[in-house]
């Protein structure tokens, strides 16, 4: 008998676009499969539309959120992990879509030893016309490394993760406001999972992409912020490069635009400079033009210009 793979969709109030995701998946030429969709509070007619699904196809499964947990596609996506059965995992977004064969180019892509299959996508615009092809999804022999410092990538709905690889272990950070894919697959590569990349282009990925707000507050620029400043030193314990010290340092201080009214946020910066530090030239270009942001933001609340570039 084919194994089972669930597939889980947060959804909240993308009704324009979750009919065509469901019906990608519907038409999916491997069958033996289960999408969890867990609701983050949508109105009522999200709820309708997919009380019209699940009564179409006893394979799709509608659940709430539990008011436990904290508001976010990160906590629907750990719920619908608990409530699926698979002994295959993928998660999905509302506005992304399948090509007829995702599942059965992944499924039939796992040995026995395989942890995760990664395929490629193409994205899309609001109407689903193509852009461009990602490609940078490919293997690498520093494939952590490269995948920090976004030589190689991969979107949410790329990979396939065999159940028993996600056992018992963190998923998704439900107190994350952004960047939650990412952090999830940085820690994911830190378990050194064995991975087959499948050269095919399986998924359609809408560009303007996500339910969540692209809101920049100061709030959800320092969730990102110490999400990042945990991962560090864990990355680095594994692949202590200039590479990776260059990036993370360059990430974290453009965020100081946002951030340059929390207090203590200039002495965080410069304990960082301390723990990336690195000899050469970019490392200590970047720490002049960090001084001249933070005095710059000081006396006229401007200073990106100090940030920008590499």
């Amino acid at each position: 008998m084919e194994p089972l793979i669930s597939l889980i969709i947060p959804i909240y109030n993308r009704y324009e676009f979750i009919g065509e995701t469901l019906d990608s998946i519907i038409a999916q030429t491997y069958k033996n499969w289960e999408c969890i969709v867990v609701d983050d509070g949508s109105n009522d007619y999200m709820v309708e539309l997919m009380e019209f699904y699940k009564n179409s196809d006893a394979r799709i499964h509608y659940y709430k959120r539990p008011s436990s947990m904290p508001k976010g596609a990160n906590s629907c996506r750990n719920y619908g992990y608990s409530q699926s059965k698979g002994a295959y995992v993928n998660w999905f977004d509302s506005d992304d879509l399948m090509k007829r064969n995702f599942l059965e180019e992944k499924i039939k892509s796992f040995k026995t030893d395989t942890d995760m299959v990664i395929s490629r996508h193409e994205l899309l615009d609001n109407e689903g016309k193509f852009i461009r092809k990602e490609k940078r999804t490919h293997a690498s022999e520093r494939l952590l490394k490269d995948y920090v410092c976004l030589d190689v990538s991969w979107y949410l709905p790329d990979p396939m993760y065999r159940r028993s690889f996600l056992k018992e272990k963190k998923l998704f950070d439900e107190k994350l406001l952004r960047g939650q894919d990412r952090d999830f697959h940085i820690r994911m590569l830190l378990e050194n999972p064995k991975i087959v990349f499948v050269e095919k282009y399986l998924t359609g990925y809408r560009q303007s992409h996500s339910s969540i707000s692209n809101d920049l507050s100061v709030e959800v620029v320092m969730s990102n912020y110490e999400a990042v400043d945990r991962q560090i030193d864990e990355v680095l314990s594994q692949e202590n490069s200039n590479e990776i010290k260059y990036f993370y340092l360059k990430d974290q201080l453009k965020k100081y635009q946002y951030l340059w009214k929390v207090k203590g946020m200039s002495r965080k910066n410069f304990q960082l400079f301390r723990r990336l530090a690195f000899p050469g030239f970019h490392f200590f270009r970047w720490l002049i033009k960090y001084a001249l942001a933070v005095v710059s933001f000081k006396f006229i609340g401007k200073g990106y210009v100090f940030l920008k570039g590499n």
